[in-house]
């Protein structure tokens, strides 16, 4: 089953895409901050390009990397001054340095094995300038703990979309089942996607960060301040080390 397919992109793309909104407060002024003179900015995981739109706004150089042909073409509308890249995050090679590279909205959460979260982060590492910062979000397993089985319905004139998530203790991940019904004329057109994602602990996201070279801040995402054992997503301003 294919991830962020055609239907589900266009779904995410008119409901799921404020995340970054909220965040960009935050994100701006952690940058302005450490890389007051940034320029050129990378977004990994980048979706339909709701950020890119914010940075190309900005007046930054934006890069936008989706593993997502479908995401990537809402991108491509979304902010049309970015470039756009089809790539996996644990192995891209841009062939240079950026200023700023993000990665948001649990989208490393989706790299089930430590090896891969590492890989991601070597990489990131790898194109990132010294004097860079690169800035993350992840669920902690806290997160997903706590679920043990968990359905909404959202309900529109054109769509409906059920998702309905569930724990796997074995293995530490979340799994959500997204099905939805997408009017077109009379008919509606029903799609499907089985989303896995593994929640970390913070013990093993700084181990981690600091193998591959990086110095680091963790913030509580929901507070934007230091990390409580109460914290279920956090989110890092790493630089190089």
């Amino acid at each position: 089953m294919d991830l962020y397919g055609r239907d589900f992109a266009w779904v995410y793309n008119e409901v799921w895409h404020n995340f970054s909104d909220r965040l960009w407060p935050f994100i701006s002024e952690v940058v302005k901050e450490h890389v007051p003179d940034a320029r050129e900015w990378l977004d990994l995981c980048c979706g339909t390009g709701h950020l890119l739109k914010i940075l190309s706004r900005e007046g930054y150089v934006a890069t936008g990397l989706d593993q997502s042909v479908h995401m990537l073409k809402h991108a491509k509308r979304n902010a049309p001054a970015a470039r756009l890249v089809h790539a996996d995050i644990r192995d891209f090679n841009l062939r240079q340095k950026l200023d700023v590279i993000t990665c948001l909205f649990d989208s490393v959460n989706y790299l089930t094995r430590r090896h891969d979260l590492e890989r991601a982060f070597r990489n990131a590492r790898r194109h990132l300038r010294e004097s860079g910062l690169f800035l993350f979000d992840v669920d902690t397993l806290r997160a997903y703990a706590n679920m043990q089985y968990a359905t909404s319905v959202r309900r529109s004139e054109d769509l409906v979309t059920l998702v309905e998530g569930w724990f796997d203790a074995r293995r530490a991940c979340r799994h959500t089942l997204i099905t939805g019904f997408i009017k077109r004329g009379k008919l509606y057109r029903r799609f499907a996607e089985d989303h896995v994602q593994r929640g970390y602990e913070r013990e093993e996201v700084n181990a981690l960060l600091g193998k591959v070279g990086f110095a680091f801040q963790c913030y509580d995402c929901r507070t934007l301040h230091g990390p409580t054992p109460g914290t279920d997503r956090l989110v890092y301003a790493c630089r190089c080390k």
